[in-house]
């Protein structure tokens, strides 16, 4: 049984008998971690290497049927996305110059665009006006 079917059988009765001893030493460290985030004293306690990890999974279910009726908000928590920017790229009589200038290739003005856009775009922009 994976990560994901045991904590989902923690609000199920009957699921829970499926889960067998071994698939909750196996997951244990991961339903510590993911307990941790409201109870973390508690976590921190079971973080000892010769605790026998069948009995604090049970812990677990247990204080969660106490404490709530269904899958709290926190159980899974989403991962933050990452934002996609654009390289810019200037136009070429800029690049040219800031080529020339600053004695770099044109690698390093794709770098520059893909790091740094906004700076570099600004950078580009002073250089285009003052190019005319």
């Amino acid at each position: 049984m994976e990560l994901f079917d045991i904590l989902k059988s923690f609000f199920s009765e009957k699921k829970w008998e499926d889960v067998s001893k071994i698939d909750k030493s196996r997951n244990f460290f991961m339903i510590n971690r993911i307990m941790a985030i409201s109870f973390p004293l508690q976590a921190q306690a079971f973080n000892n290497t010769k605790i026998d990890p069948v009995p604090v999974i049970d812990f677990w279910k247990s204080t969660l049927n106490r404490s709530y009726k269904a899958t709290p908000g926190w159980f899974f928590t989403a991962t933050a996305k990452k934002e996609k920017t654009k390289n810019f790229m200037p136009p070429e009589n800029v690049s040219d110059f800031i080529k020339n200038k600053y004695e770099i290739s044109n690698r390093e003005i794709s770098e520059l665009g893909k790091y740094f856009p906004k700076e570099f775009k600004d950078f580009s922009k002073g250089i285009e006006e003052l190019l005319g």
